[in-house]
């Protein structure tokens, strides 16, 4: 019997230790009163925007590092990318098919402060200790600094979702974004959209390759270039949603492109706090 008695209590304590904790978050619109919440996504997750060019014999080099350090062995979905092609390495040779130059990357270069060489790229757009500048140009040191960021505790959480319209190509992107703390300064939300596997003209280490694909290609921001106003301030389990619409030009590959929306600071600093990726068509 006693045997009987133990068994049965070791076994809810065992059912109640193992029961996940749902977050509560005080709910600032309903009179005080309190609500279950559970974020979709409250894990921290790190941008990488790389400054890369055709012309930058070093930057496919850069490109497999970036790779490497998205396998599910290191940072996997994690970690997540966008290649600016911009500055002096950027302009198209004159076979080339596209030109992968933009306004907005060309501000972002500018913004961000130009790189003394390439290929470069600024982690969360943070400036680490030791360095004297946002821009990394050593893309052997990109993973310890990812992995210094992804050892902080997410301040906010992204739900991202599309829909697309395969017929006249329109893409409908919903944002969530939900503070797993308050947060008392303003922030900002940009959204924009990448694609991967662009088939042209590369420079490598053993000469020009007409068929490079180049990845997580910077193609456009939805929002304005350096994002639009979130909040002043947010507090804990304040949720704010935006939704934007756009169509995608017709040379675009729809299965091929990514929508990627990040939070970061817009008064004192420009830190991202946040980033989520989703693929246009699943």
């Amino acid at each position: 019997m006693k045997i009987q008695i133990i068994a049965f209590f070791l076994f809810f304590f065992l059912l109640f230790s193992c029961t996940e904790n749902k977050p509560i978050i005080p709910c600032l619109s309903c009179d005080g009163t309190s609500v279950t919440v559970v974020p979709t996504n409250t894990i921290k997750k790190v941008l990488l925007e790389e400054f890369t060019g055709v012309r930058c014999v070093n930057c496919p080099q850069a490109q497999a590092e970036i790779k490497n350090l998205q396998t599910e062995g290191i940072f996997g979905e994690n970690l997540i990318a966008i290649s600016y092609h911009a500055g002096f390495f950027s302009e198209p040779y004159s076979d080339s098919q596209n030109d992968f130059r933009t306004t907005a990357g060309t501000e972002i270069l500018n913004f961000l402060e130009t790189p003394i060489g390439y290929p470069s790229a600024v982690v969360n757009r943070k400036k680490f200790e030791g360095e004297r500048s946002l821009q990394l140009i050593q893309f052997a040191t990109w993973g310890g600094f990812i992995g210094q960021t992804l050892v902080e505790e997410a301040q906010i959480a992204i739900d991202l979702t599309t829909t697309y319209n395969s017929g006249n190509r329109l893409v409908e992107i919903a944002v969530g974004t939900l503070p797993l703390d308050d947060i008392l300064e303003p922030l900002n939300l940009t959204v924009l959209i990448t694609e991967n596997d662009i088939q042209d003209t590369q420079l490598t280490n053993d000469g020009r390759v007409n068929d490079y694909a180049q990845t997580h290609t910077f193609r456009t921001t939805v929002t304005n270039t350096f994002g639009e106003a979130l909040a002043a301030s947010l507090n804990t389990g304040n949720r704010v949603d935006k939704n934007y619409t756009f169509t995608l030009p017709s040379d675009w590959v729809a299965e091929n492109c990514s929508v990627v929306a990040f939070v970061h600071q817009a008064s004192d600093g420009i830190e991202v706090l946040q980033v989520e990726e989703i693929k246009i068509v699943e």
